[in-house]
């Protein structure tokens, strides 16, 4: 091998090593000077009142609750001895379900089909057998497991909306498009017979709330 080639290969081994070398280093400060990683705890809980009812599905409600130390003291409650009463109730107040627990925090699954109204939960302590409320729960609406058909009000208010359409509708088309003498003649008489369907719904309206006034 010619000598001036075995020295190119042993320059370029030494700058490769020196290079990797470098890098190294560089690498090493730059990991030095980072700032450490902030670790975030998340409390077990925010010893703050709160009370919340969610609604899963048709036949079930989820539950979760924390009562501050602040409130436990001032009701002079020790859960050790001490229980949690919950009630669930509609809007005009009947009792629909309830539940009891000894835990400040926590969470419970309600497995109970409450048809299409507003139920709220309440959280107490009893008192010589009688439940004493500390606080509400949000409001929610059940679901309704029942269709919902159109009534005659929904159908007749469909039918007025569909014949404004066509009443726009013509009119657009001839102002706009430029359609010939045929197709605005046609659109006329398209536009003449919806016209007369609102006039006519409008008198039936009239008369029917005139017989009612009377």
């Amino acid at each position: 091998m010619n000598p001036n080639t075995n020295e190119l290969v042993k320059s370029s081994m030494e700058l490769e090593n020196s290079f990797s070398s470098s890098s190294h280093v560089i690498d090493t400060l730059v990991s030095e000077g980072e700032p450490p990683a902030t670790i975030y705890s998340i409390p077990d809980r925010y010893n703050k009142d709160t009370l919340r009812v969610l609604l899963v599905n048709t036949k079930k409600y989820y539950v979760y609750w924390e009562i501050s130390d602040k409130t436990l003291e001032e009701q002079g409650l020790d859960l050790n001895k001490d229980k949690l009463y919950f009630k669930v109730s509609s809007k005009d107040g009947a009792e629909l379900f309830e539940f009891t627990s000894s835990f400040a925090l926590g969470e419970y699954f309600i497995k109970l089909q409450f048809e299409n109204m507003k139920i709220v939960v309440s959280v107490g302590k009893k008192v010589d057998d009688k439940f004493e409320e500390l606080f509400n729960s949000n409001k929610v609406h059940t679901f309704s497991s029942k269709m919902n058909l159109p009534s005659k009000e929904d159908e007749l208010w469909a039918k007025r909306n569909l014949s404004w359409t066509e009443i726009v509708r013509s009119t657009m088309k001839e102002a706009v498009l430029g359609t010939s003498s045929a197709e605005q003649v046609k659109e006329l008489e398209r536009l003449r017979h919806f016209t007369q369907m609102e006039e006519e719904k409008l008198s039936s309206s009239t008369i029917h709330k005139g017989i009612k006034n009377d």
